[in-house]
């Protein structure tokens, strides 16, 4: 079994595998299926002769980001029921990148016996249903992209399942963008002079956290009459988040945005109020971009953001802990300064290349071992 260490960049494999089919079945597309693109794009990069596949729901927006990629089929199907046929015998391993992908790569294996990995990414435990103990137990590798997940997915099961030797961690990617500095410029422009706190996540409370952030505003608009307060994205919660904010016109619901880069640039400051969270992978673009962050000590944020070092963490839920840290950090400029500086080291450990390398380990192992079997 390939071994690597998720803090290197000396990864070394030599490809045994041709083929691999990648699923996502998700009918938007969010920070799951940006990771998708990247390794897909990422592998083809590398490794130029190895054919692709990608499984995407029909009528979704995956296809439109993937159009460009050579050796790069897309089979687009109405969900994990379909499809199979089309795909058997043209891959070698499947990839599974979401929920309903982990069905499909199920099916496809009882069908056709074809091994497949699983990327897990959100760290809600699974339901411990027959069908998911089978999806789990014949995968080959179980990925997650934080160790707050990893912990999540052996929870789930208990001692149902005997998962040693199939866990593994491997951190989001990230590729650099720095923007448009007219763009931001316009952006900055109508924002005014004052201060601005920025937010970029999918409109739903329960997952980000905008009402934990809501609440911290109510009081940093009395020490900071000039701020204002946007927020990017867009989700099930918009008109009730809105409502929330009707009488704060400091406030502005931007909706989503493809040129996030843009907005970041903009930004003087970066909130992550979120209540749960795989990794965090937005935080990445903001500290790329040199944004100070406050973000909710959960999940896979803690493994992003190292406390006072490149961002500051402040109590999961608790709003006044987020005013009194955003309060701290606007008035600490040595405090932002070495954040800034400590951002550029984090980032180097989430390089696109080193994404597809550890996987194409995986993918290795895999063959490797389909072959000593035969």
């Amino acid at each position: 079994m390939t071994n690597f260490n998720s803090n290197t960049n000396n990864i070394q494999t030599k490809p045994e595998f041709k083929s691999i089919c990648h699923v996502n079945l998700a009918a938007g597309f969010r920070g799951g299926e940006r990771q998708t693109v990247i390794l897909i794009r990422t592998l083809q990069k590398e490794y130029p002769e190895l054919t692709q596949f990608l499984v995407c729901r029909k009528n979704g927006e995956l296809p439109e980001y993937v159009k460009d990629i050579p050796n790069l089929t897309v089979i687009q199907v109405r969900n994990e029921l379909f499809g199979h046929v089309v795909l058997n015998t043209r891959a070698e391993i499947i990839h599974a990148h979401e929920a309903k992908a982990v069905h499909f790569a199920a099916i496809h294996h009882a069908l056709y016996k074809t091994p497949y990995i699983i990327t897990r990414r959100v760290p809600q435990l699974i339901k411990n249903s027959t069908f998911n103990r089978y999806g789990y137990d014949h995968a080959s590798f179980i990925s997650s992209v934080s160790n707050a997940i990893r912990s999540s997915v052996i929870k789930s099961f208990g001692s149902d399942l005997n998962l040693s030797g199939k866990l593994t961690v491997i951190h989001d990617a990230f590729t650099p963008y720095r923007g448009n500095q007219e763009e931001t410029d316009r952006i900055r422009k109508n924002l005014g002079q004052g201060p601005v706190f920025g937010h970029i996540g999918a409109y739903v409370d329960r997952h980000k956290g905008q009402k934990v952030f809501i609440e911290a505003i109510r009081k940093l608009v009395k020490d900071l009459p000039n701020a204002v307060f946007i927020f990017l994205g867009s989700g099930r919660d918009e008109t009730e988040l809105k409502e929330l904010t009707k009488d704060l016109p400091q406030v502005k619901w931007l909706g989503f945005k493809n040129n996030v880069a843009d907005y970041i640039n903009a930004m003087d400051y970066f909130v992550f109020p979120s209540r749960n969270e795989g990794l965090g992978s937005i935080l990445l673009d903001v500290m790329y971009n040199h944004v100070p962050v406050v973000a909710s000590a959960t999940d896979g944020i803690t493994e992003v953001i190292m406390h006072e070092q490149n961002g500051l963490l402040f109590e999961n839920g608790n709003s006044e802990d987020l005013y009194q840290k955003i309060t701290e950090l606007v008035k600490d400029d040595d405090l932002k300064n070495r954040m800034k500086k400590n951002a550029d080291e984090i980032i180097s450990k989430y390089a696109p290349e080193l994404y597809a390398r550890k996987h194409a380990a995986l993918y290795t192992d895999i063959i490797m071992k389909v072959n000593q079997e035969k």
